[in-house]
């Protein structure tokens, strides 16, 4: 399981190729809300740049919050210096589908994110985003992880993935069914068996970072997006850290509840 927390972009200067005044990528990409969107004018060769006052280190980027098509042409790009000719990182990002995005839209949406084999530094950052083909005819985002992870170790084979749903039914006296349909979201649920002492320190240090307040980027399985895409998330309960009886020196245990959110 690998985790991201978005600390690099509150640091950033945002500037986009276009953008709707009414939807800034400045105050969007700050905002943790999903729903806050920043927007271009156009839908072809797009760009949302991050401009920092020293090199800052990424190894995982995730969009969310996006209306881009399967079909669209993203790319995280980095440089030293703001020239872009042929920047030091230019590389695709992978898509994978939010059934339920797409379910609700009518075509496919989803995230789209890339791991680096080694922790990349630099000082300017690029989303570039061709797709010519949106029926929106422009480029929309919600929120934007250019950071480090902390990776967990790994977990006992009984995770689990609930839906969860904020309708409401109602049941009259003769028994027919009245319902309000809002909003489904997924959960994840799993425990990690033995976890070291240092290993506890650093995700002590995670959970003081997020609570049960801040979201972060989720990937279950970083290998395997495939079996379930990054989610954006929140924890719903903080580790007890039970000790694991038996083991040579000092282990634990912990259970890690989650909830998606928009």
């Amino acid at each position: 399981m690998k985790n991201v927390i978005a600390e690099n972009i509150v640091n950033a200067t945002i500037t986009a190729s276009s953008e709707n005044p009414d939807y800034l990528f400045s105050v969007a990409l700050i905002d943790s809300r999903l729903s806050r969107v920043g927007r271009t004018l156009s839908d072809s060769a797009q760009w949302v740049k991050f401009s920092f006052a020293a090199a800052v280190d990424v190894d995982t980027v995730g969009i969310f919050g996006n209306n881009f098509t399967s079909g669209a042409t993203v790319k995280i790009q980095a440089n030293a210096t703001d020239v872009w000719t042929s920047p030091s990182i230019d590389t695709a990002l992978t898509y994978t589908k939010n059934n339920r995005k797409s379910t609700e839209q009518g075509r496919d949406v989803g995230v789209w994110s890339h791991q680096f084999t080694s922790t990349e530094s630099y000082r300017y950052w690029r989303i570039y985003v061709d797709d010519a083909a949106n029926p929106d005819t422009y480029i929309e985002m919600g929120f934007v992880f250019l950071d480090e992870s902390t990776d967990f170790p790994g977990m006992a084979v009984n995770q689990t993935f609930p839906r969860q749903s904020t309708s409401e039914t109602t049941f009259s006296t003769s028994g027919q069914a009245y319902g309000l349909k809002r909003l489904q979201y997924n959960g994840v649920t799993a425990s990690f068996p033995s976890i070291t002492q240092d290993q506890r320190e650093t995700y002590d240090t995670f959970f003081d970072k997020v609570d049960l307040v801040t979201p972060y980027m989720m990937l279950v399985w970083e290998s395997s997006l495939d079996k379930q895409r990054p989610i954006y998330v929140i924890n719903t309960n903080l580790p007890e850290w039970p000790r694991v009886e038996g083991a040579g020196g000092i282990l634990w245990r912990a259970n890690m509840e989650v909830r998606e959110v928009f």
